[in-house]
């Protein structure tokens, strides 16, 4: 299993995607004001003042409004808009600094914050180079006004093919932002907790928690600040566009029914792991079904992933709200017998990373139960009342009492 970075690596990493982000940042301004200054008078028309405000403006945006992995889908829209008042600038002649460093601005503040501490330097370095310099060479194009120039084109055509690369490199995180407006009528979430903060950037994580109705896995995502692998029930795996969807997602596919031994998606779960991903598991395996058990016996999934990958960081959480909501089984299945959800409120409680020892991983059931003490904790966060604690039963093939 690929060894986790220590702390200062990751701060070092963060550092210099910060710096190269500035970096890029600066060199196209500083070609604008060059430009600026040598131009004949009447020619002048860089509002450079409408252009820094703008920037910071954006970047102040982009670090404000978005969680950090989703903030990286404000490239390739911001982006497409910077393409569009650029095409405007070529074929008029007019280049309105605002409307072009608002965007720039989205672009380095969602770089910047999104990719800290995740993917290699090279990668980062390169994906903000090539958008920012794009970005640079098409203000170049318009100050020089030469609108109908080989190099004005060929400007035009270099900053198009940025702006679409930008849309396949970052496409899922653009996806779910899209999505945000959506959740944000549907529901009001909010996330407490120290595993907030203290969440792994990098390296293989495996992220448990109670499942109470069907948006379960996109109330984390929310605060999760990293992309996440679930394990979902084939159900959700359809041909057409939720299909394609659970494959850009990277989901993992479970068949109906209880975890069994040597499953398949065990087997993915473990891969997902060992490249260094965010696995999300709900290891009841089903959702929940009544009001007075808010927590059944964890499948043994969860204990094979773990005795596989002793060492994985594990972050519990408890989700508060979904139980009652439009996707979950009070008063019938999933949508029936249920009020859509307009604003209904859900918590998100996440744990500090913890490690399972070699003791406790030596036994599946003890493995299950202390699991789920460790999801009944995290409802502290969130000011609730943890359920007794999980005893081993007399008769290990019972659940133990709720």
């Amino acid at each position: 299993m690929p060894e986790r970075e220590s702390p200062q690596v990751e701060r070092d990493r963060r550092t210099i995607v910060v710096a190269a982000s500035l970096l890029c940042l600066a060199l196209p301004s500083v070609v604008l004001l060059v430009f600026d200054l040598y131009a004949e008078p009447d020619v002048r028309r860089v509002p450079l003042y409408w252009l820094f405000g703008s920037v910071a403006v954006g970047v102040g945006l982009a670090f404000r409004l978005v969680s950090p992995y989703r903030g990286l889908g404000l490239v390739p829209l911001a982006a497409t808009f910077w393409l569009g008042v650029t095409v405007y600038g070529l074929y008029t002649g007019h280049w309105p600094g605002g409307a072009n460093g608002l965007p720039l601005g989205l672009i380095a503040g969602a770089l910047a914050r999104g990719l800290r501490g995740q993917g290699s330097v090279e990668e980062n370095y390169g994906l903000m180079t090539a958008v920012l310099v794009g970005a640079g060479l098409a203000w170049a194009g318009v100050v020089r006004e030469r609108p109908f120039t080989l190099a004005a084109y060929t400007v035009l055509g270099t900053a198009s093919a940025l702006v679409v690369w930008s849309w396949t490199r970052l496409l899922r995180p653009t996806i779910e932002l899209a999505l945000e407006p959506v959740f944000a009528v549907m529901y009001r979430i909010r996330g407490t907790g120290p595993g907030l903060a203290n969440f792994p950037r990098t390296g293989p994580c495996l992220v448990i928690a109670n499942h109470a109705c069907w948006g379960d896995p996109f109330f984390l995502a929310k605060y999760i600040p990293r992309p996440i692998t679930p394990l979902m029930t084939a159900r959700f795996f359809r041909p057409g566009i939720v299909g394609w969807l659970t494959r850009l997602f990277g989901i993992i596919r479970v068949p109906e029914g209880t975890y069994k031994k040597d499953a398949p998606e065990i087997r993915e779960a473990i891969a997902a792991l060992d490249r260094g991903e965010c696995v999300v598991i709900f290891p009841e395996g089903y959702l929940r079904r009544t009001e007075d058990r808010p927590l059944r016996r964890f499948g043994q999934g969860v204990w094979q992933i773990l005795k596989a990958r002793s060492q994985t960081p594990v972050i519990a959480c408890w989700i508060e709200g979904g139980w009652g909501s439009f996707t979950s089984y009070q008063n019938g299945p999933p949508t029936k017998n249920k009020r859509p959800d307009f604003r209904r409120p859900i918590c998100v409680s996440v744990s500090e990373p913890v490690a399972v020892s070699d003791r406790v991983l030596a036994d599946q059931l003890r493995t299950r139960l202390h699991l789920m003490d460790l999801v009944s904790a995290a409802r502290t966060h969130a000011g609730l009342e943890p359920l007794p604690k999980f005893e081993l039963p007399a008769d290990p093939d019972e659940d133990p009492p709720p």
